[in-house]
């Protein structure tokens, strides 16, 4: 296993006594310092993975690798050094935030000092100091969010793994939460690894995504390059006439034919980038006199990705 990689996945299945084929022989890596997204339905198989990995679901076949270190026969050590933010936040009601944290720290066995030590560090590392005797009812959903976060980072884990970590968040909640995230990448340098059927939020977040559909990734790169592997940019002309045949001569004089699509009163033509090739390529389309009501950039979006790959729209993705 390189050094560069903190999880190899190789050939990883899991087959529910039920029968249920969950995950079909996946393989990936996440790199150190890596938000690493697994982006897909309720029902796809990410959630599978993510309690395999987290040592909380027996694997029926394949291998997982954590720093170096084999789940099966490493659990100890990887249970040590791995952070785990469950869907539904685990969080016990009959205490407060500090107790929370307090019990926590104690479970990775710090003692004494070294206890209220790590609850002060979570509190301030998480923003919740005004919170801190409050009971857990009491709390926001986007706060319980960072409680659980802070009572998964307590011991300084190597490995965070999120699993649908802004799901029941409300937009303003969800972007302070990629933030955090953001910052603890930023200045702890822990690798994350994450499921969501969130498009934007794999987009804006993670630095590789993996789409799973049916218990297998059909598709893994980077956000940008797998909106490329789409298609072109496209720019879009409103016109308030129709196109002439002397005009759409013209039209394939200046472009490939490829590259034109006539839909009712609108042009398309595909262009690598969008926003550089607008004014030039608006400027060819009034040399040739087409009569231009407005324009808008069109550029492949993650949810055109996941058509493509698995021919069907993720749902409740908004």
């Amino acid at each position: 296993m390189s050094i560069e990689n903190v999880i190899e996945v190789k050939n990883l299945e899991k087959i529910y006594r039920s029968g249920t084929h969950a995950v079909k022989g996946i393989n990936f890596v996440v790199k150190k310092g890596e938000i690493f997204g697994m982006l897909g339905p309720n029902g796809a198989g990410k959630t599978t993975v993510l309690q395999m990995m987290g040592t909380l679901l027996k694997i029926t076949k394949g291998d997982i690798n954590i720093l170096n270190h084999n789940i099966h026969t490493d659990q100890k050590f990887i249970r040590e050094k791995i952070g785990f933010a469950l869907q539904e936040a685990g969080l016990d009601n009959l205490v407060t935030t500090s107790e929370l944290i307090r019990f926590h720290a104690t479970l990775f066995g710090f003692t004494g000092t070294e206890v209220e030590k790590k609850v002060q560090e979570s509190l301030t590392l998480l923003d919740l100091h005004e919170y801190a005797d409050q009971m857990i009812p009491e709390l926001s959903g986007g706060t319980q969010r960072r409680l659980d976060l802070a009572a998964s980072l307590v011991h300084n884990p190597d490995l965070l793994i999120l699993d649908e970590p802004t799901t029941g968040l409300d937009p303003s909640h969800r972007s302070d939460l990629w933030n955090l995230l953001r910052t603890l990448r930023k200045e702890r340098g822990i690798t994350m690894i994450m499921s969501t059927h969130y498009m934007e939020e794999a987009d804006v977040l993670c630095d590789r995504i993996a789409i799973i559909d049916s218990g297998e990734i059909v598709a893994i790169d980077t956000p940008d390059n797998l909106k490329k592997s789409v298609g072109k940019d496209k720019i879009e002309f409103s016109l308030s006439e129709k196109i002439n045949d002397s005009q759409k001569k013209s039209l394939f004089s200046e472009f490939l034919d490829g590259d034109i699509e006539y839909q009712s009163n609108k042009l398309l033509i595909s262009v690598d980038d969008g926003e550089t090739s607008l004014l030039p390529t608006l400027k060819k389309i009034m040399n040739i006199d087409l009569k231009v009501q407005g324009t808008k950039v069109r550029v492949p979006t993650l949810d055109d990705v996941y058509l493509k790959y698995t021919g069907k729209r993720l749902e409740g993705e908004s």
